[in-house]
């Protein structure tokens, strides 16, 4: 047996298998806004379909899959985590099990957490069950069952119905008075020795997450871990398993051991695989492992314009042909280079979408492009034009058309999307009838040019919703570049046009060296965690030179290939300068029509950018405290591409998409927040357990048969920064403020309840906690030019006057001002009200524009460019 012991009463040791994933057809019978519910009661069973493992490894077959049990580690959030995104709708089935071993016999409280419905069987008794359907954060339900003296099986089946990102968790906690021991069955017999391996290899850690071919590929252990010398066994390999080197390091804390710099690899996915000696894990069946995952992107980035746009256009779509897809082979087509195309992988994505896989729009609008402007091209595939007419023909262009299926049609850059491959399969086929509509091309045509102008106008006069996404922008730019360049209504295409122009200077005067470091309305850690990921890195370096290609291609491609959309000069003139100080106000707003958005009432942010030439702070000021968040990335300070900080409230340690929020994207309850030029507070109060049902999401349920379940918005009971220690050229923890600094830049992090830098697990020496609640955080920016040297800057910051009063914080800052703010009342600076909301359109020396004009004038330094929305 491995032997462990709870954590705070949770079981975070266990054998899992699956998830078993059955694609649900016929999706008409389930449709309506509790889908899930009705999809996951289709498939219960009440009975155990399965019997108790008898060992980690057995096997065991579930609906004709087979699955195997394997050991999981819970981390610090207690959950045995299988989330996924899945682009067809789904039922999941997942078992955990594990053996608790109890002094006495008796009754004891337990608590379930789960997203979804879920079963508990102790000793072979059914001892709980629950339906409920939460879509992000779990719910936790209390219950009881009794505990015979001694080890006791506990087998959980826990459910899930997937439709595009998927969260599903478990967590089971025993109400005890300490901990208990916990155990696994196993056949293997080295016990001892498994269990100090598996410290040895948790241990370690990359400092980073990307790597560029100048950088060293370094496997560090935490010089605070505590293990006994040890050889264990490291590969590098990629994310299918194919081993590029090995090393036998004897390692103790502090160790490292390289792999040299990355520049040997191609670009992708790849990570360490940590397990034991070969000799260890083959011959003597110790069999343990831990995977940490990283990236290679061989370009380096671009922190400084180079080259002209036709050289970075060849650059970019060659870029492309190199990572494959759709949008690879899309640029081999601009570059004539039709004799390699890759015809599978362009059937592959017609097959996704005749399935409507949730994204398809992503995919249609690059063939209905491609097909506008090569289909006359004698060396375009005839093989491809049949399957690809009928796709177009029988794709559902929106939700009001005929089928039920995984496709999200309602938000800002799906919607445009999806209107504009209606717009353009009209334009291509204008006489036929479309198969799924029954509306002939024509009608398709017209209809999408109605929603279309619909959008534009709403965002020309209005502003995006998704603020500053460093995602959404990427779609949205991807749609905008087709309808500017192939749509034959020229109201669209010239409103398209200057959307864009819009949307690209928002871009240009919210980013720093190339970083899209603004606050985003809708956030992916991949694109916050430094900006060598940002989905619209490729669009900047390709447009004003600054940034990195990357895996996002369909952005890029779309640009690169539209020749008749041209970049206005004083854009890239506004991304490139060097300004001495820029203070920038924005506000965005609209309303939410529930047919077209499914939202209803009015949206707004208001937001500001404070950029000098060595840093950035941004933020979206008073949005939304106390609410509920999902994606949204309040506030962040930038000093370079890798460098930035940000502060979040997690709801689980996991980094993937299908969390929203996750460990770094999102908040599970909004800050409030208030940013005076350099300096920024944000106040942190969340709420207790009470009733934290999200009763405004029409896809989730409660299950009435347990009243006493709740959700627990203080589930991992503190906040955390991403602080990169790597990234900075100097940092420092001193008396409670953390410092750091990139080359002339400065930065000053500071928390009510205290920082501590994690120095262990994945995100060792980038993670700053500070536990409890209510907290305050106050972050000042600084540069050498006014502050002195990095040593001055910490002192000055030191002595400055900085007061925590539960939740109001009063601060003096580093030019004299003295500022107060709490989580009710305005901002005060120097005792005068400063406003937080009723924003300008736009407000900055570079532009000043009132919500709701026709026009907005752009002032470069050499010219001015009037966008005219009328």
């Amino acid at each position: 047996m491995f032997a462990y012991h709870t954590t705070n009463g949770f079981i975070d040791h266990w054998l899992v298998a699956g998830p078993r994933v059955l694609e649900a057809p016929n999706l008409e019978r389930f449709h309506d806004y509790d889908f899930r519910v009705r999809i996951a009661r289709h498939y219960a069973t009440p009975a155990l379909e399965i019997a108790p493992p008898s060992a980690e490894g057995d096997t065991f077959e579930a609906d004709g899959q087979e699955l195997t049990w394997q050991y999981y580690a819970c981390g610090d959030d207690h959950f045995v985590d299988l989330s996924d995104f899945y682009h067809l709708v789904s039922h999941l089935r997942a078992w955990a099990y594990a053996e608790v071993v109890a002094p006495n016999h008796g009754r004891v409280g337990l608590t379930i957490t789960t997203n979804g419905p879920a079963d508990v069987w102790i000793n072979g008794c059914h001892v709980h069950h629950h339906e409920h359907v939460q879509p992000q954060i779990p719910a936790s339900v209390p219950f009881t069952a009794d505990l015979r003296q001694g080890a006791n099986a506990i087998l959980v089946r826990f459910e899930a119905v997937a439709a595009r990102e998927c969260p599903m968790v478990m967590a089971l906690r025993v109400d005890s008075v300490g901990e208990l021991p916990v155990q696994l069955p196993t056949h293997q017999r080295h016990i001892e020795l498994r269990a100090a391996i598996e410290q040895v290899i948790a241990a370690a850690f990359l400092e980073r997450d990307v790597f560029d071919s100048s950088e060293e590929i370094v496997v560090r252990w935490s010089p605070d871990a505590t293990f006994a010398e040890r050889t264990v066994c490291v590969r590098l390999q990629n994310a299918h398993g194919q081993i590029f080197a090995e090393a036998l390091p004897t390692v103790r804390p502090g160790a490292a051991q390289s792999f040299g710099r990355a520049a040997q690899l191609r670009d992708g996915a790849y990570q360490i695989l940590l397990m034991p000696h070969p000799e260890t894990y083959y011959l003597h069946n110790v069999r343990v492992t831990r995977a940490i995952p990283f990236e290679v992107l061989k370009n380096r980035y671009a922190a400084a314009p180079y080259g002209v746009y036709e050289t970075r256009r060849i650059e970019a779509l060659r870029d492309a042909v190199q990572r494959g897809g759709l949008y690879g082979e899309i640029a081999k087509m601009e570059l004539g280079a039709w004799d390699t195309l890759n015809l599978d992988v362009i059937l592959h994505e017609i097959d996704g979408i005749n399935r409507r896989r949730d994204c398809s729009d992503f995919y249609l609008i690059g063939l209905l492009g491609a097909l506008l402007r090569y289909g006359n091209d004698e060396r375009f595939p005839a093989t491809l034009r049949e399957p690809l007419e009928a796709c177009i023909l029988g794709f559902r262009y929106w939700a009001d058309e005929p089928g039920v299926d995984a496709m999200w049609f309602w938000s800002e850059n799906h919607r445009i999307l999806f209107h504009t491959c209606e717009i353009l399969a009209g334009q291509i086929y204008p006489d036929r009838i479309f198969t799924n509509s029954g509306l002939s091309g024509e009608e398709h045509r017209l209809k999408g040019e109605r929603l279309a102008l619909d959008w534009l106008r709403s965002r020309a006069t209005g502003g995006f919703r998704e603020w500053d996404s460093n995602t959404y922008f990427e779609h949205d730019a991807l749609a905008l570049s087709h309808l500017a360049d192939l749509a034959a209504n020229d109201e669209v295409s010239e409103l398209a046009t200057v959307v864009l122009d819009k949307l690209l200077f928002t871009m240009a005067i919210n980013s720093f060296r190339g970083v899209f470091g603004s606050t985003h309305g809708r956030a992916y850690t991949v694109g916050i965690k430094g900006a060598r990921r940002e989905l619209t890195s490729g669009m900047s370096r390709l447009l004003w030179g600054m940034g990195t290609f990357n895996e996002a291609t369909l952005g890029t491609v779309a640009l690169a290939c539209a020749r008749g959309y041209a970049l206005p000069p004083v854009i890239a003139e506004i991304a490139t300068a060097s300004v001495e100080e820029l203070w920038h106000r924005e506000r965005h707003a609209g309303v939410n029509v529930w047919d077209l958005d499914m939202a209803e009432g009015p949206w707004e942010v208001n937001k500001v950018t404070f950029k000098t030439p060595d840093y950035m702070l941004c933020s979206a000021q008073d949005h939304h405290p106390g609410e509920r968040g999902v994606q949204q990335h309040i506030w962040q300070a930038t000093l370079s591409h890798d460098a930035v900080v940000f502060v979040t409230h997690p709801p689980c340690i996991a980094e993937d998409n299908s969390h929203r929020p996750n460990a770094w994207h999102g908040h599970v309850v909004l800050p409030r927040v208030a940013q005076w030029r350099e300096t920024l507070i944000a106040i942190h109060h969340i709420p207790p357990r009470s009733d934290w049902f999200d009763h405004a999401r029409p896809d989730g349920y409660i299950d009435s048969a347990h009243p006493q379940a709740y959700v627990d918005p203080q589930w991992m009971g503190w906040t955390h920064a991403y602080f990169p220690t790597f990234a900075f050229d100097e940092y420092a923890l001193r008396e409670g403020w953390a410092f750091a600094r990139v080359g002339n830049g400065y930065l000053a992090l500071t928390a009510a309840n205290g920082l501590t830098l994690v120095t262990t697990g994945r995100n060792a020496f980038r993670e700053l906690r500070s536990p409890g609640w209510p907290n305050s955080w106050v972050c000042m920016m600084g540069r050498a030019a006014r502050d002195g040297d990095f040593a001055a800057f910490q002192e000055r910051t030191l002595a400055l006057r900085v007061a925590f009063d539960n939740l109001r914080v009063h601060c003096e800052t580093l030019r004299g001002d003295r500022l107060a703010f709490g989580w009710e009342g305005p901002l005060l600076v120097n005792n005068e009200e400063q406003p937080l909301n009723g924003f300008k359109h736009y407000d900055s020396p570079i532009c000043t524009c009132e919500m709701g004009a026709t026009s907005m004038d752009i002032i470069g330094w050499e010219t001015v460019l009037r966008l005219d929305f009328t």
